[in-house]
């Protein structure tokens, strides 16, 4: 009975044990954990076993986009690892690697870029490689196989000796799948090829690998999207041979994210076979989740079949499969689980006891990744001898400069080793000496690559020498410099803190600024590219005004504290009327690419409204902020998370890593490129190269700068004619309206845009300015006083019987001038172009509604109440610049730089002079005398179309210029011009014909002919029923093989091409499908032997990624496009125009009112020489197919 008992007990404690060993293995945090199985960011793992070493192939990730180096890890026993640095390949890219032992006694290596696969050999696993085909060629290139795309080559040797090589990715779509062939000796070409349908390997996207057992051909592969938990591996079987046929596994997914998401995404396999046993290897997204998923870790667990060879479900484990192998170190670890502090910690993700738990999954991290340095201490609980000491840093490819210290009491330390100036990268980093202590410091002092978190996965302490092989040996060649020159040219050390400083209070409004002074650390100035912005008064604050064509550039670097991962703060008080979908604020980066950008904008893109990184850590609004009030916008990124503040309010947080190339210099309102311009008011910038906390954001929300400014009234931004109201854009609000039916009307008024009053009009403020008079106050208005007069108010308080601001003898008639009125307590002063002329101790007040106007004949230009009482000195700079600032906007009398001539029987073109020698910023009116509501209105563009125009019809232009003052020239000579038809060549087809174009050509119809697919099963051009149908799939225009349908007519000279969008796949469903483009294109005619030499111009319909209209200039492999960001709500008349070297891009709702798509004109004077092609194009970049029906075609030259 006893011993029943105490076997029974002794099963209850081994069950117990069980469990509890069953428990810390399904913990991810639990220290000895095995998965990951080595210490880094890596992915897409191929495993090998080449006699007693195994070596682990994998893209190097948490780069930004799997960037290299090319490295591979070994080990003898498959739990120490060590990482080498390979020759090959140097590309910008290296995606799953895979290498294998070919039959001629070399070893191969394979790997991809994007839609490209490379070869190389070496007579070791890790090189070095010589690749097999010159000058960069790669040995398969995309849709090699048709319904392939080419991505992650893996091979494998069959018994008989024959190599097989598998690729594909994204092979998800109708009539996709995976590649296999057969390799020849020279293992770069294949004897056969075949595809694996997906309509079998189901679910197939990409990472296809194979392997053998008992007969049975595996062929593994991934599914689902690897950025998220939907990632898992599949499998299909083959009992005939690597080629197939297949049979979709049982049990599938056999490996899928787990419960509690600490596993999660798992895929992208490989497996090895160790006697009888077979492992699958694979990689997870990292603990906690990067954003994006590329911060993958390579894990291992065993695979189980069942009596039918089935592989049975793999529960994935954070314990791993341990030992494969002898351990090749036979010391304990004495750091292992002891006592650490440290200098901080990031959070609870990133413990101090991560450092010492022998888990590669647990990461210690400190609280920031400046440049301070950062320190871990480990007592290992007793003195002891220490002869070698292991660290394995967060990045194995990037170097970190160090130190190590030991001692016995913590207080007195001796240097164990000294790496402050170590260059060397690798992991382990083998550190050897011979020591007693009882305390191991550890104090990293700098990373290679800028904004590094100081971070380690872990330090293992060891009584003797354990390892002999040192990261100097795994790496004994120096691979070339993994950052960028950008970065590298940045070295500019910028002072934690305050870089940048920029507020527009000090300046005078009106003002044209061509330097903005920076009064943060960096100094220098920020001085406009070309015309420059004006300062203004907009709700309240002075402001630097863009409209959409200007940028200021800093006359300093950017420092390299802004580079890489670095921390920053950027902040800005902006302005804008209307959103739109991209509007650059700021940008100081080069980078258009995996997370290289840093553009902070004010846009309404929902994914990089608020700053463009370029990839998936850029940021938007979650919430957009209204248009037409002031926002202060702040973006801080601590080197882990980047939060963006509207207002104070935390508006959006996401967790990345960034790796941004700085430029030469910061640029304020424009993307570096200049490829999109800001529209609005800034202002005040800020830019610190530290994140400030949200408290302190808060607190800038809760204490904004106080307004000085009630009422500002400026009449050259108001419309012509009688006033319907004067609004306010002081801090007050509000607005003036007409009270009498004889209203206030605008008109230039002796060269100046004014409000004029005859005497019978008055205008009435809306809002009551009682209470901002405490410490008294000052009036400025510029003012015309038609004739001499005692009596009449030019403004007054309807609460008070005194005018604020009389009409009088002291005002020369006939003549502009600029009052000033101070108050303080209950003194008056009232000045005339910086002339005191009278002192009073009727102060008159603010209280109740203020009156314009009553009984004055006169004008009135601008009016500005202060809340403080204007000193000497204000009043003296006031007057001046307003008498330095009233002038004619330009010399001489205006002219035409371009008649109005008519492009076509309904558009006249037309263009003003840009007087570039004028610092102001010009603006222009064109006129149309005979019918004013074809008037253009005041515009900043110096050319100007006048559309919807009748045609034979006589009409008559001029123009005249206003600056940035209000100051307005003459009118130029008015103009004449006709809109007679017989002046044009109009060809139109309305699609009435019923025609096959595709089979019947186009012979006897007004088209000249057809670029398409060689087959016409891929296509169709279809006429009729007022419609022409161009369908097609897999068709391209960017270059690539096979084109999409394109029906044409030769042209030479000018012309104006237009064209209805009647309807596009998807539309009826709002529906994208897949990446469909269609319009119209202009295209150089090419000659026999000109492949590859594309010269064209497209104004299209992109429904995807919310593009909407879109443009695309594509000149011999240069392919720039921009769009409206409609999406779905995108214009369907398209419109090219030819004038010279110059291409206008259009769209309209109406075909009568044409706006220019961002980025018209283009200038291109290649396609100004020789005939070109246009006409109406589809193509679908995928393999869906789709359709565009167009309508109503018209083909417009002069004759």
């Amino acid at each position: 009975m006893r011993k029943f008992q105490l076997t029974v007990f002794f099963s209850w404690c081994l069950c117990i044990a069980a469990l509890t060993v069953y428990a810390q293995q399904q913990s991810a945090t639990a220290p000895g954990n095995g998965n990951s199985i080595i210490p880094g960011y890596f992915a897409d793992p191929t495993v090998r076993k080449f006699g007693d070493t195994y070596y682990i192939y994998a893209t190097t990730d948490g780069n930004g986009g799997g960037h290299g180096p090319s490295q591979v890890w070994t080990s003898k026993d498959f739990v120490n690892w060590t990482m080498h640095d390979m020759n090959w390949p140097t590309s910008n890219y290296y995606w799953a690697p895979d290498v294998i032992n070919g039959n001629d006694g070399k070893y191969y290596m394979y790997y991809c870029q994007p839609v490209d696969i490379y070869g190389a050999s070496s007579t070791s696993p890790t090189g070095p490689w010589t690749p097999l085909l010159p000058d960069g060629k790669s040995m398969i290139p995309n849709y090699f196989i048709p319904g392939v795309i080419t991505l992650d080559g893996q091979t494998f040797k069959d018994d008989d000796g024959k190599i097989y090589m598998f690729w594909g990715t994204w092979g998800i779509y109708p009539d996709h799948g995976c590649g296999v062939g057969l390799l020849n000796p020279d293992m770069h070409t294949f004897a056969k090829t075949a595809k694996i349908p997906n309509t079998i390997a189901k679910d197939f996207f990409e990472a296809p690998f194979m392997f053998k057992r008992k007969g049975i051909y595996y062929f593994t592969y991934s599914s689902g999207l690897c950025e998220d938990s939907t990632y898992r591996v599949q499998y299909a079987i083959s009992k005939t041979g690597p080629m197939g046929p297949f049979e979709f596994g049982k049990n599938n997914p056999v490996l899928s994210t787990n419960s509690d998401g600490t596993i999660h995404g798992p895929g992208h396999e490989s497996v090895v076979q160790v006697g009888d046993d077979f492992y699958m290897v694979y990689h997870r997204h990292n603990n906690p989740h990067s954003n994006g998923g590329y911060h993958r870790q390579v894990c291992a667990d065993k695979i189980v079949f069942d009596a039918d060879g089935n592989i049975e479900k793999i529960i994935p484990t954070h314990l791993g499969v341990g030992l494969l192998g002898k351990s090749t170190i036979s010391a304990p670890d004495e750091a292992y689980q002891k006592e650490v502090t440290t200098s901080s910690f990031y959070n609870e993700n990133y413990k101090p006891s991560f450092a010492v738990d022998n888990n590669n999954g647990t990461l210690w991290k400190p609280a920031d990744n400046g440049t301070n340095p950062a320190w871990l201490t480990i007592d290992l609980g007793a003195v002891k001898t220490v002869q070698q000491v292991l660290t394995q840093f967060e990045y194995a490819t990037w170097y970190y400069q160090y130190l190590i210290e030991s001692s016995a009491d913590g207080k007195n330390w001796q240097v164990f080793s000294d790496r402050r100036g170590n260059t060397q990268h690798g992991s382990p980093m083998v550190d050897s000496g011979n020591t007693k202590g009882r305390f191991i410091r550890l104090t990293i002092t700098g990373t290679e690559y800028p904004g590094l978190y100081k971070a380690v996965w872990n330090v293992k302490v060891y009584g003797e020498h354990v390892v002999t092989e040192t990261a100097a040996d795994a790496n004994k060649e120096e691979l070339s410099k993994t950052i960028s020159p950008q970065i590298e040219k940045a070295i500019k050390e910028g002072k934690d803190g305050l870089l940048v400083n920029l507020d527009a209070a000090n300046f005078q409004a009106g003002e044209a600024i061509t330097q903005w002074t920076n009064n943060g650390e960096l100094g220098g100035n920020f001085t406009a590219t070309g015309k420059p912005p004006v300062v203004d008064i907009i709700a309240g604050k002075k402001a630097l005004v863009f409209n959409g064509t200007q940028a200021l550039e800093s006359s300093v670097a950017v420092p390299r504290s802004l580079a890489g991962n670095n921390s920053y703060t950027v902040s800005y008080e902006v302005y804008a009327d209307q959103i739109k979908d991209e509007d650059p604020v700021l940008s100081w980066t080069n980078g258009e690419s995996d997370h290289r950008s840093a553009t902070f904008g004010f846009g309404s893109n929902r994914t990089a409204g608020a700053v463009q990184h370029f990839g998936v850590s850029d940021f938007q609004y979650k919430t957009m902020p209204a248009a037409g009030k002031w926002h202060q916008v702040v973006v801080t990124f601590d080197g882990s998370f980047e939060k963006l503040f509207v207002d104070g309010e935390l508006n959006n947080t996401e967790n990345k890593m960034l790796f941004l190339q700085p430029a030469d210099k910061f640029i304020i309102g424009a993307k570096t490129n200049r490829s999109a311009y800001f529209s609005g008011a800034i202002s005040s910038l800020k830019i610190y190269d530290e994140p400030l906390t949200d408290s302190v954001i808060k607190q800038w929300a809760l204490h904004p700068a106080k307004s000085d400014i009630a009422v500002y009234l400026d009449a050259s931004k108001l419309n012509y004619g009688p006033l319907q109201q004067w609004i306010n854009n002081g801090d007050a609000g509000g607005a003036f309206q007409p009270i009498d039916t004889k209203g206030a009307e605008v008109t230039d008024i002796a060269g100046k845009i004014a409000v004029n009053f005859n005497g019978k009009s008055r205008l009435i403020f809306n809002n009551d300015l009682a209470g901002n008079s405490k410490e008294g106050y000052s009036i400025a208005l510029s003012v015309y006083q038609n004739e001499v007069t005692k009596s009449g108010s030019i403004l007054k308080s309807q609460s008070s019987k005194e005018p604020l601001i009389n009409a009088g003898k002291y005002l020369d008639a006939g003549q502009w001038h600029y009052i000033i009125k101070t108050v303080s307590g209950s003194t008056a002063k009232q000045y005339v172009d910086g002339v005191l002329i009278s002192t009073s101790t009727k102060a008159g007040n603010l209280a109740g509604n203020l009156l314009l106007g009553d009984g004055f004949k006169g004008a009135i230009g601008s009016l500005v109440v202060y809340k403080h009482c204007l000193s000497s000195a204000e009043i003296k700079q006031l007057s001046l610049g307003w008498k330095q600032n009233y002038h004619p906007p330009v010399a001489g009398s205006l002219t035409f730089k371009t008649v109005p001539k008519a492009v076509t029987p309904n558009m006249v073109d037309m263009q003003a002079p840009e007087y570039a020698s004028v610092q102001s910023n010009l603006q222009y009116d064109f006129i149309n005398e005979v019918d004013s509501s074809k008037s253009s209105g005041w515009q900043a563009d110096p050319h100007y179309i006048s559309y919807g125009l009748t045609a034979d019809k006589n009409y008559t232009y001029s123009f005249k210029v206003k600056d940035n003052y209000g100051n307005v020239s003459l009118k130029a000579k008015a103009l004449p011009v006709g809109t007679s038809s017989a002046l044009f060549h109009v060809v139109k087809d309305q699609f009435t014909v019923n025609r096959d174009f595709a089979g019947d050509g186009t012979a006897g119809t007004t088209w000249d002919g057809i670029v398409s697919s060689p087959d016409k099963q891929e296509y169709k051009i279809l006429s009729g029923n007022n419609s022409l149908t161009l369908e097609s799939k897999g068709s391209n225009w960017d270059g690539n093989l096979p084109y999409g349908p394109f029906l044409y007519s030769n042209v030479s000279g000018d012309f104006v091409a237009e064209v209805e969008v009647a309807d596009v796949s998807g539309l009826k469903e709002k529906k994208v499908a897949g990446n469909s483009d269609m319009g119209l294109m202009v295209r150089k005619a090419k000659q026999p032997g000109t492949e590859g030499s594309e010269n064209l111009i497209q104004n299209s319909i992109f429904p995807a990624w919310n593009c909407g209209n879109m443009l695309t200039n594509y000149k011999t492999g240069d392919r720039m496009q921009t769009n409206t960001q409609t999406g779905w709500n995108y214009n369907r008349y398209l419109q090219i125009q030819k004038s010279g070297d110059l291409f206008y891009i259009r769209s309209s709702n109406d075909a009568v009112h044409w706006a220019d798509l961002p980025g018209s004109p283009v200038s291109r004077p290649d396609l100004n020489v020789g005939d070109l092609q246009i006409g109406l194009y589809h193509s679908t970049y995928g393999p869906h197919r789709s359709y565009v029906k167009f309508s109503n075609f018209k083909l417009i030259s002069k004759k």
